[in-house]
Parts: C-alpha cells; sequence; structure tokens
C-alpha cells in the first residue's frame, strides 16, 4: 500500500443501548436508543411485550416506533401494535 493510504481490515457495527425492564413474566419494555443511553432523554424507541392467554403482543408507544420516548416513562404510555 502506498505512503499514507490506511488499511482497516476490522469493519463493524456499533450496537445502540437496549435495555429490557422484566415486570414479570409476561410483561416486558425493551427500550433502544439511537445515540445515548441517558434514560431522561427523548431519544428511545420503546417496546413493550405482554401476554394475554397464549398469544404475545407486541406494542409501541400509540403504535409510534420513532426515537423519541423517554425510558423513565415507559409505563407512562399507551402502548398500540
Amino acid at each position: 500500500m502506498g505512503q499514507g493510504t490506511e488499511f482497516n481490515t476490522y469493519q463493524h457495527t456499533l450496537e445502540s443501548p437496549l435495555l429490557v425492564d422484566e415486570l414479570s413474566s409476561t410483561e416486558y419494555y425493551v427500550g433502544q436508543s439511537d445515540n445515548t443511553k441517558h434514560v431522561g432523554k427523548g431519544n428511545w424507541r420503546i417496546k413493550r411485550i405482554w401476554k394475554v392467554g397464549n398469544v404475545w403482543n407486541f406494542g409501541f408507544p400509540d403504535g409510534n416506533q420513532d426515537f423519541i420516548f423517554i425510558w423513565d416513562d415507559r409505563d407512562t404510555y399507551t402502548y398500540h401494535a
């Protein structure tokens, strides 16, 4: 390789911050941040997973999957698929 040319043999993607809150064996919150692990900032996509009978449900605050929610407020949102 020529002088001043850099060659990187390692290429990888960093995984974004991810949190799981297990409320019970049938209810979970999963949070993924777009850029930071700060739980008080509106940069989280939050998914609620809950079981009714034999069916697992997956929902987001008002059905919105954007990275705009606050992880600390996860139990105050209304979740829809």
